[in-house]
């Protein structure tokens, strides 16, 4: 399995623009969307003041999930060592 290149991804938040609450979010999920998917960069959804949920461009979720299922084929390949 050829893992994906994550370099042009970054996992930090940009706390200025990078941090919405979720009222904000339902009413301009397409732009956030867009933002996301133009930074490269996830977006913190929050309830209350607490975060609650993150936006991240499919490109990158598809690649997190990938390492994901990478790191337990190996976990589950050292077990039955």
């Amino acid at each position: 399995m050829e893992l994906p290149d994550l370099r042009k991804y970054t996992l930090d938040v940009d706390l200025q623009q990078g941090v919405v609450p979720i009222s904000k979010a339902a009413s301009s999920l397409a732009a956030l969307i867009k933002r996301t998917r133009a930074n490269h960069q996830p977006i913190i959804v929050t309830q209350k003041g607490y975060p609650t949920g993150v936006i991240l461009d499919v490109e990158l979720y598809t690649a997190l999930r990938e390492l994901a299922e990478h790191h337990l084929a190996q976990e589950s390949a050292a077990v039955e060592e």
